[in-house]
C-alpha cells in the first residue's frame, strides 16, 4: 500500500503543471480556467486566480487596472467553460501584483422591482476582496477611484504570526477596553509616531498594560467609505466615523494603515493583534454582518448589488 504515495505525489505535481499551462491568451495576457476554491483573488504559481460566485448574472468580464489609473488596460471575458455551478474561475498569467487592482462587470436581468440590478458597464467590487482601493489615506479622495468601491488588490499571504494564537482569557477575567482605532491615537495628546492608525496603536499598548487592560474590543476595522453620508458644518467637515457601513469585510481599513498606500493594511493589521497577543491582551472585532454600505438591507441577505443581488452571502444556512 505504501507504493501509492508516490504515485499521488506525481498526480499533484501534474495537476500543478497543468493549472500552470495558458489556454487562452487576449493581448498578450495569457489565461486558463481557474479553481472554484478559494474565492476572491489569490497567488497561484506565476499568476492570479480569481473566483466569484453569481446565481442569476449571465456573463462576466473581469477588469483590469494598473494602479492608480482612471482606465482599465484590459478586460477579459469568461467564457462558458470558466463557469463551474454559479462561480466563475480563472487564473491570469504574468501580472505584476504590485501594480494591478481589479474588477467585475456582470450581465443580467435588471428588475429592481424583484431586486435584480444587474449592469454591465458598472465595475463591481470583489466582495472577497483582501485590499481595496480609493481611500489610501483617510479623508482624502482620489480622482481616479471616481466611483467607491469598485476595486481590489491582491495581497501576499505572509505574515509570520510565529505561532500566535487567541489567548482564550476566561470572559469573567477579562478587562476589556472598547477601542476605535483613529479616535484612540489620533489626539495629539498621544504622542505617538503614526496617529490614528494600527501602528500608532501598537505604541500605546504599554499604556493600556498601565490600565490593567487584557482585552480590546476594536470597533470595525473594515473597509468603510468615510465620506460617506458626510457633511460639513459651522465650516468643519464631518465624516463617516465609526465604520458600521461596511463595504468589504475581507479587507482592513485602508485609512487606519500608515503602510497603506504599499497595500500592507493588511500586515499592519495582523502586527497589531500580534503585538496585543504577545503582551497578554485579548483581541474582540466589532462586527455586524447586516450593515452594509449598499442600505437597505433585505433581513439576513447582503446583497452586493449587481453581483447576486438576493442570495450572495446568507448568514444562516436555512435564509
Amino acid at each position: 500500500m505504501f507504493s501509492i504515495i508516490p504515485i499521488i505525489g506525481r498526480e499533484k505535481q501534474m495537476i500543478s503543471k497543468l493549472d500552470s499551462f495558458p489556454t487562452h491568451e487576449i493581448n498578450g495576457v495569457k489565461y486558463r480556467v481557474g479553481r472554484v476554491l478559494p474565492f476572491g483573488a489569490s497567488l497561484v504559481q506565476n499568476g492570479i486566480n480569481f473566483s466569484i460566485y453569481s446565481k442569476d448574472a449571465t456573463a462576466c468580464e473581469l477588469v483590469l487596472y494598473h494602479t492608480g489609473q482612471k482606465e482599465p488596460f484590459l478586460r477579459i471575458p469568461f467564457p462558458d467553460d470558466f463557469r463551474i455551478g454559479y462561480v466563475y474561475s480563472m487564473m491570469v498569467f504574468g501580472l505584476n501584483i504590485e501594480d494591478i487592482e481589479y474588477g467585475y462587470s456582470f450581465d443580467g436581468p435588471y428588475k429592481p422591482e424583484e431586486g435584480q440590478l444587474f449592469d454591465r458597464t458598472k465595475v463591481l467590487l470583489d466582495p472577497y476582496a483582501k485590499s481595496i482601493s480609493g481611500r489610501t489615506v483617510w479623508g482624502e479622495r482620489d480622482d481616479n477611484y471616481s466611483e467607491f468601491p469598485h476595486r481590489g488588490r491582491v495581497i501576499f499571504q505572509d505574515f509570520d504570526w510565529r505561532g500566535d494564537k487567541p489567548l482564550e482569557i476566561p470572559f469573567k477575567d477579562s478587562i476589556i477596553y472598547e477601542m476605535h482605532v483613529r479616535g484612540f491615537t489620533k489626539d495629539p495628546s498621544s504622542k505617538v509616531k503614526h496617529p490614528g492608525t494600527f501602528a500608532g496603536t501598537v505604541s500605546k499598548i504599554p499604556y493600556l498594560k498601565e490600565l490593567g487592560i487584557n482585552c480590546v474590543e476594536i470597533l470595525p476595522v473594515f473597509e468603510f467609505d468615510e465620506f460617506d453620508n458626510s457633511r460639513v458644518v459651522n465650516e468643519k467637515q464631518l465624516y463617516n466615523y465609526w465604520g458600521y457601513s461596511t463595504v468589504g469585510f475581507f479587507a482592513p481599513k485602508a485609512g487606519y494603515a500608515v503602510s497603506s498606500p504599499l497595500g500592507l493594511e493588511a500586515d499592519e493589521l495582523k502586527n497589531m493583534i500580534l503585538q496585543f497577543h504577545q503582551n497578554g491582551i485579548e483581541v474582540i472585532l466589532d462586527v455586524v454582518f447586516n450593515h452594509t454600505a449598499e442600505g437597505n438591507e433585505n433581513g439576513p441577505y447582503i446583497s452586493y448589488r449587481g453581483i447576486d443581488n438576493k442570495t450572495y452571502y446568507l448568514l444562516t444556512p436555512d435564509g
